[in-house]
């Protein structure tokens, strides 16, 4: 989450200070539907036994996530020049920003579900010991 808010200060600042173009929050939506894609790859388990939360990434997700770093620290930059895109880094800022704010959340709702699943099963475990 600081990465996201670094991220997030630097596009604000440029955006005061060179006009950055109101489109480039297409950016973001487009992080926001990519991170949707990403989150469906990954899932919160609650362990019976110990009682933990465990995040299961499929092999699939582990490849996205490689293939995300070599966009977000190497490649992104490139392609968005490529297509004249005039804030590169601006740009691959908005797409990540996107990307980790719809996984975060995904994996919190999940992390939500699992919790209350437990709560609830916990205090009907507790009522029939009690009978």
């Amino acid at each position: 989450m600081a990465l996201v808010l670094v991220m997030f200060i630097i596009v604000i600042h440029d955006s005061f200070k060179h006009e950055l173009p109101f489109y480039y929050i297409l950016y973001g939506i487009a992080g926001l539907i990519i991170g949707q894609f990403v989150s469906l790859t990954q899932k919160v388990i609650l362990t019976e036994e110990s009682d933990t939360l465990t995040l299961k990434v499929r092999p699939i997700g582990f490849v996205l996530t490689i293939l995300l770093l070599l966009v977000r620290f190497f490649v992104g930059r490139i392609i968005f020049e490529h297509y004249n895109v005039v804030w590169a880094t601006d740009a691959v800022y908005l797409l990540f920003i996107g990307i980790y704010f719809s996984k975060m959340k995904d994996i919190i709702r999940q992390i939500d579900e699992k919790v209350y699943d437990y709560l609830f099963k916990s205090k009907n475990d507790n009522r029939n010991d009690e009978e």
